[in-house]
């Protein structure tokens, strides 16, 4: 999962897209967006296109957590096991 998410982010960042400036609220926003294209996908019951959205929205969310060094694997099972206990 660690070379996945380094190399999605190394991706974004040769295009320009991430950089030492990316704040918080810049992901945040990119994340909404993708949300929002994911929604019209599901209104136009477009299946392809659902797939590629929701990716799109995984994909930025572990860019998120890859930008300000959280490891998202460690937390993921961390939740989990906090899922399978309520």
């Amino acid at each position: 999962m660690k070379k996945l998410i380094q190399d999605n982010y190394d991706s974004i960042v040769k295009r320009g897209l991430i950089t030492p400036n990316t704040t918080k609220q810049d992901f945040i926003d990119k994340i909404c967006e993708e949300v929002n294209e994911f929604w019209s996908e599901v209104i136009e019951r477009n299946d392809s296109g659902i797939k590629e959205e929701l990716a799109d929205i995984i994909l930025t969310c572990l860019n998120f957590a890859r930008h300000y060094n959280i490891d998202i694997e460690s937390e993921l099972k961390k939740k989990i096991k906090v899922n399978f206990n309520r």
